[in-house]
Parts: structure tokens; C-alpha cells; sequence
């Protein structure tokens, strides 16, 4: 049930889970449009550098990131109020916490909607995006220490978000939001979109009928990004050759090696296991 009293409604994942999608069809549902990729209705990013240092009155560059760590949460806190909309749909990557701080509290939660997707397909997206190799990506995913935009070598648009691994960044969310969070499976999102995408609408309570859904389904379809991707760069990814590559359920298995998928089994099975995306005896489901 969501939390009424607060503005943010997360729109949470680990990179490469179909977060990105997600907020096109809500674009694409709020507005009854085919949405531009760069111009979305839900184009919020909470670690934007430019938002956090305009709420913050400093500029966080000026400081390590351990000293403004604790403002963050205050920092939405006062972005919730400067907003007067209902509600701010506001997409993170950022595990929910961080060296035991929550950064994302009930207390300035609306709900979040936690995205999953099975970490075998998103090696090979996540090496693509960041131009390295699998072995890279797989490294990337099964890291504790896990983080974006932390190069210390050149100031990020965005701040360091950390993740850690697949499994911990979905552990981190669930210990935190279990009882006000709507968890969507990329692999249904792909395979039963209407129901998927009806259940992200009535979550948020953003009012609608079958058919306007099924409408921002076919305005959100990954033919059409991949056409608009062509004539138009995604701005958010300036520096990827294609953002959306493929899309698919169950590429892995023409894109990483039987030994890649069983280190990805190792650190992240108990989680693989809760979601059926392996069985008991580690054999891959999807």
C-alpha cells in the first residue's frame, strides 16, 4: 500500500534490468503518446549531480563522498517539498543502503517498484554499455564493492551510486521497502506485458484501461526505440553505440559461456533460487 504521506515512488533497479523501458511506458501511458527517448515525462534521476548540488546549496564535488553520504537523505527530503505534484517517480540505481545507512527511508517512500531481470542476460547489456569485456561485466555483477560513476580521475555527471552485487542491491531494497514495494520481473514485462505493465499502473495509481495500456505497450516497443535510438542518440548515454541492444529472454545462452553463467550461479544462488530463475540443483530456468 503506499505510504500517502510521502512524495517519491522509486523506480528501482539494478543497471541494464529494463528500467529504462519502464519509464518510457509510463511516459508513454501518462501522456497517451509515443514518447521522445529524450524527453521523457519520467526523466528524474535522484544521483544527477546538478539536482543533489541545486538542493543541497553546495557543490558535492567539493567534498569525499563519505562527508555528504548523510545530507542525501535529507536532500530528498527537501526536494519532496520544493515539489508540489502528488507524487515524483524518480529512478535509482543506488542500492538502498549504504555502509548501514538507509538512504532511501519509508519515511520519504510513496512505493517503489523494484525491477528484476535475471543477471545471465545482463551480463552481455552491461558489457556493451560500459564498452568491456563479459569477464568485465561478470566482475561488475558479482562484486560486493560494485559501484557507478565513482572515477576519481574526472568529475561525473551523476555521483557515486554503489550497487554491490545483483543479489545484495535486491536484498538491500527488499530488507528495507518489503512491505511497500511492487517487485516486476523483466522476463514477465517481455512475456506477459499487459499484465505486468497493468499491475506497475495500479501500483502507482496512475488511473487507466486495458486498452490505454496495451496503446503505451505498443508506443514503448522496443522496435520503435531501437528506430528512434537510430536517428537520435540517447542523450542519458551519450558514449553506448546502442542502448537498446536486444531485449531479449534468454540471449545469455549465445552470449556467455557455461562457466561464466555458473559464476554468476556462485555468488548470487540464493536469490536466483527465491526468484526460479535456476532450481535447487543450480540448472538455469530462463
Amino acid at each position: 500500500m503506499l505510504n500517502t504521506n510521502a512524495k517519491f515512488i522509486w523506480l528501482a533497479s539494478y543497471p541494464k534490468s529494463g528500467n529504462t523501458w519502464v519509464r518510457i511506458f509510463l511516459s508513454a501511458l501518462l501522456t497517451g503518446k509515443e514518447p521522445d527517448i529524450n524527453n521523457l515525462e519520467t526523466n528524474l534521476i535522484i544521483s544527477n549531480r546538478q539536482l543533489i548540488d541545486s538542493t543541497l546549496g553546495f557543490s558535492s564535488s567539493d567534498i569525499p563522498d563519505d562527508d555528504y553520504l548523510p545530507y542525501r537523505t535529507q536532500m530528498y527530503e527537501a526536494y519532496a517539498r520544493a515539489h508540489k505534484q502528488e507524487y515524483i517517480l524518480c529512478k535509482v540505481h543506488d542500492a538502498c543502503t549504504l555502509k548501514g545507512k538507509v538512504l532511501f527511508t519509508p519515511a520519504i517512500t510513496r512505493g517503489t517498484v523494484y525491477i528484476l531481470r535475471n543477471p545471465f542476460d545482463m551480463v552481455a547489456s552491461t558489457a556493451n554499455h560500459h564498452n568491456v569485456s563479459i569477464e568485465q561485466a561478470l566482475d561488475y555483477i558479482c562484486s560486493s564493492d560494485h559501484a557507478l560513476a565513482n572515477r576519481r580521475t574526472k568529475l561525473n555527471s551523476q555521483v557515486s551510486q554503489h550497487m554491490g552485487t545483483w543479489s545484495q542491491h535486491l536484498q538491500s531494497w527488499e530488507n528495507v521497502h518489503h512491505q511497500n514495494m511492487l517487485l516486476v520481473k523483466y522476463e514477465d514485462l517481455v512475456n506477459n506485458s499487459q499484465q505486468a505493465f497493468s499491475r506497475i499502473a495500479a501500483y502507482i495509481n496512475i488511473p487507466h484501461t486495458d486498452a490505454e495500456v496495451a496503446q503505451a505497450i505498443a508506443n514503448a516497443a522496443f522496435q520503435k526505440l531501437q528506430n528512434q535510438e537510430q536517428k537520435s542518440a540517447l542523450r542519458m548515454a551519450p558514449h553506448v553505440k546502442q542502448f537498446f541492444r536486444s531485449g531479449k529472454v534468454g540471449g545469455w545462452r549465445n552470449e556467455i559461456t557455461t562457466d561464466q553463467a555458473t559464476r554468476i550461479i556462485d555468488c548470487n544462488y540464493d536469490a536466483l533460487l527465491k526468484y526460479g530463475y535456476i532450481d535447487n540443483a543450480g540448472n538455469i530456468l530462463v
